[in-house]
């Protein structure tokens, strides 16, 4: 696992790549390539997990000198892939040599191949191309601009705002993250600067920028309505177990994300099972009684698992104190609140001495393990407008979700439907909060979406199948999977997601609705087979996510330190948006009239994104 940096026309030195030094502190370079009348350079900083040796270093090239690679990533099926090279003498046992040989055999579209989390760019030097392609669920991010005669793409935004400091705000696309609350591939909220969709490679003439190829490689799944249950089960099972064992390759030690829940649990009991060892298992949780607290159900789990078990423990000034800085991390303003307790969770692993650690991520989108999904098949053959004017009751309900879904229920087009289930400001809100935007934005957004379900074919889909599809390649991979890297990269942690490995999610995504979901059940054969593997009360454990307590931090001291940081501002932030508005939301949540965490806590990211941005 490493960061990458590269750049066609645009000289760049251990001072920009410095800039991501955290993501690969174990060894750092960079090249330089003449190709005609340009000039491309690669740089990388290493995090050695695999092939410690210096045969594993980057950048790469080939024996022949005609192929180099900077990668960032893990190939958990190299091995397979190397006995399709039965002719290349390799160097070391590294998975970043094995797909330099054999992208420079297969071509950039054997990339499809490649079972694993990566962002890399491949330079054929002798055609004059260079290539950089993002894995099939954007687990590892990447992001680039183009100018005229100038490319440049890195791991994180550092580098590229370094390289080009002057940088205008997109409105749009703050309109998209006020509506989404994460601003989805290829957005940001950088005008000039884009981050590559998951499943997708782009492709460039080094001489002649001009000419560019923007494709998807990735796979949609073909529906399998026969398939018995049992079947799928046994299918399932054995998916899950080959998955994690891939995962399992590394030189060096390897630790579990342990939470109170289902998932994390089956992670750790199949691991510990196929490599017939114990893996020492971590949680975070808080220094005070709450909801959000799970420290009980994971050491009630460990016990069960018999691990050697550790604690991180945080508390409420660390959130108010360090918000911003997580902001400077993440480097995208981002609704999840999990962002917190990850980064403490991350620390923790790395200060216990560990390169890698597994998480449970991915189960839920794949699933159907939110709310949201219950009623999606419900919404398709009853949403219309005439429930609109029972529109003004919701009022009177503090449940935010219930808000979504009646917004949901009143619009018949399945792209409304997704924003408006995602959507902590609806329209009404917006008109509040900003005069910025117009019915225009709603329309881009609108059409945005529905293009995604055009790349991905998804119209023939359930409107549950469709939207649990799509949000595996959005509010996953640019939300949740982002902060993901950011901070544990920040830590120089690896973090490996085992429930996205591609067979297994070739599979589960074939598999029909009624195994998953229906009006009141959840994850459905996900469940049956962790029957097989754990204690009921693991598995049938109060649902609590990973949380922070914000409703109650936000009624209390830290509500009022940041709601006097908001409404005194005089920034950027204070041109664009409604202070008296911001202060309402605060009066009435903190009065208990209205749960307004969700809100507040994505203001607070945008007015911390502003001050980092636009001093």
């Amino acid at each position: 696992m490493c960061g990458i940096l590269g750049s066609i026309n645009k000289k760049f030195g251990d001072d920009v790549l410095n800039l991501i030094h955290h993501r690969g502190p174990d060894a750092q370079n960079i090249k330089q390539f003449s190709i005609g009348d340009a000039t491309v350079f690669l740089g990388q900083t290493r995090l050695a997990i695999n092939d410690l040796s210096e045969a594993g270093s980057q950048p790469m090239v080939s024996s022949c000198g005609n192929f180099a690679i900077i990668f960032n990533g893990e190939i958990y099926n190299h091995p397979d892939l190397r006995k399709k090279l039965p002719e290349v003498k390799f160097r070391g046992h590294s998975d970043t040599e094995t797909i330099l040989y054999y992208i420079a055999k297969y071509g950039i579209d054997s990339i499809a191949d490649f079972n694993g989390i990566f962002a890399f760019s491949f330079l054929d030097i002798k055609t004059q191309k260079i290539y950089v392609a993002r894995d099939h669920f954007g687990v590892k991010p990447l992001y680039y601009i183009q100018t005229n005669n100038e490319f440049v793409f890195a791991s994180e935004l550092k580098p590229i705002l370094n390289l080009y400091p002057e940088q205008a705000l997109d409105f749009d696309n703050l309109h998209t993250f006020l509506r989404l609350r994460f601003c989805p591939s290829p957005q940001t909220l950088y005008k000039n600067i884009k981050k590559l969709e998951p499943g997708h490679y782009l492709a460039f003439e080094i001489t002649n920028l001009s000419k560019i190829i923007h494709k998807f490689y990735s796979y949609i799944p073909q529906k399998n309505k026969n398939i018995t249950e049992s079947e799928a089960l046994d299918i399932y099972d054995d998916l899950i177990h080959k998955s994690v064992k891939r995962q399992l390759m590394s030189d060096v030690p390897i630790a579990i994300m342990l939470s109170g829940g289902v998932d994390s649990a089956l992670l750790a009991h199949v691991a510990n099972k196929v490599a017939d060892k114990k893996f020492e298992t971590f949680t975070v949780g808080y220094d005070f009684e709450t909801s959000a607290n799970e420290l009980q159900d994971a050491k009630a789990t460990a016990k069960w698992l018999n691990t050697k078990h550790n604690e991180v423990i945080i508390k409420e000034n660390d959130f108010s104190e360090q918000l911003g800085r997580f902001m400077e991390m993440v480097e995208e303003p981002i609704g999840s609140q999990s962002i917190f307790p990850f980064y403490y969770l991350a620390q923790g692993i790395h200060n216990s001495g560990y390169k890698v650690a597994l998480s449970g991520q991915g189960i839920d989108e794949a699933w159907a393990g939110y709310g949201r999904y219950n009623m999606q098949n419900f919404f398709e053959t009853f949403s219309s407008p005439l429930w609109k004017p029972l529109k003004p009751l919701i009022k009177f309900s503090e449940n935010d979700k219930l808000r979504r879904g009646f917004n949901s229920l009143t619009e018949i087009n399945r792209a409304s439907r997704y924003v408006e289930s995602y959507s902590f400001f609806d329209q009404k809100m917006l008109g509040k909060l900003t005069n910025v935007f117009d019915e225009k934005n709603d329309l881009r957004l609108r059409e945005f979406i529905e293009n995604k379900f055009e790349c991905y074919s998804l119209n023939n889909h359930s409107a549950v199948d469709s939207m649990m599809f799509l949000d595996s390649r959005l509010a996953l991979s640019d939300d949740l999977l982002l902060y993901t890297d950011k901070l544990s990269m920040q830590h120089s942690l690896e973090v490996r997601v085992p429930f996205l490995d591609i067979e297994l999610m070739n599979f589960t995504e074939s598999l029909p609705d009624k195994f998953k979901v229906s009006f009141t059940q959840n994850k459905i054969l996900h469940k049956k087979l962790c029957e097989r593997h754990l204690p009921k009360e693991i598995i049938y454990r109060k649902k609590k996510g990973f949380y922070i307590p914000r409703k109650e931090w936000f009624k209390g001291e830290t509500g009022n330190k940041f709601r006097n940081i908001l409404i005194n501002d005089k920034s950027y932030f204070s041109e664009i948006f409604n202070k008296k508005y911001i202060s309402s939301l605060f009066e009435q949540h903190q009065q208990g009239k209205r749960n307004y965490e969700d809100q507040l806590y994505s203001l607070l990211n945008i007015y911390f994104w502003f001050k980092i941005n636009f001093k």
